[in-house]
């Protein structure tokens, strides 16, 4: 994954070498899509519970609107799926020690809405970029709440159906975001985001609001506004 990084970089400063200096982008539109690396990470939460989350592959697409050719405001969705490993602890109130349950193999989703507040260092085919983001995450973890329930309900894609389901835990979350990192512009409509962001989602129950590390490729497409 470093390498295949490595050799983006170089091939998108290498082709941006070769574009005209970018002359401004304020009133334009800006449509984003494209891969995240999000890094793995260990979870600790109340009376002893642990999670261990691989790293995994998502992604992410987005809208924002330059207000000025340096500072855009915009919103985000972004999708991943992790496997990870848990260890459950039981009631502890008891006063009896508590049983504890092995989960391996496991696998979560994140769904987090983002608005984010984008400022660019320079104006130019190669701007560095600072931003922070503020919204909300879904976490379907998988994890079963009940016994298998048989009912009936509308599905959005197949109408109204009968069948059984598994309940399972699931939690939503506001959360937090600061990101950094090159835009490469190759003409006045396209280019490309690499950066790094860190994501805090205030999950309940857990020891501290913890932070999902995430390296991203976006691609850019551009409307409107100042020409390159």
């Amino acid at each position: 994954m470093k390498q295949s990084f490595l050799a983006l970089l170089m091939c998108a400063a290498l082709l941006a070498a070769q574009a005209v200096s970018a002359q401004g982008t304020a009133g334009s539109f800006e449509f984003t899509l494209g891969p995240v690396y999000a890094l793995s990470k260990h979870l600790d939460f109340k009376e002893g519970s642990t999670v261990d989350l691989d790293s995994n592959t998502g992604g992410r697409f987005g809208v924002a609107f330059y207000l000025t050719d340096e500072f855009a405001l915009g919103a985000d969705f972004g999708y991943s799926r992790a496997n990870f490993d848990a260890t459950v602890v039981g009631d502890t109130s008891s006063g009896q020690p508590p049983s504890t349950v092995s989960i391996e193999n496991g696998r979560t989703e994140f769904s987090t809405f983002n608005f984010t507040a984008t400022y660019h260092l320079l104006d130019d085919w190669f701007r560095p970029f600072g931003l922070l983001g503020l919204g909300y995450n879904w976490v379907h973890t998988n994890i079963s709440l009940l016994p298998p329930q048989t009912g009936c309900w509308w599905d959005p894609w197949y109408g109204y159906i009968c069948g059984t389901y598994q309940p399972s835990h699931n939690a939503g979350s506001l959360t937090y975001q600061v990101g950094a990192g090159v835009q490469f512009n190759f003409g006045d409509s396209f280019g490309v985001n690499l950066d790094y962001r860190e994501t805090w989602i205030e999950l309940q129950n857990a020891n501290k609001t913890p932070g999902f590390g995430s390296i991203e490729a976006l691609f850019i497409f551009r409307f409107g506004g100042s020409e390159y």
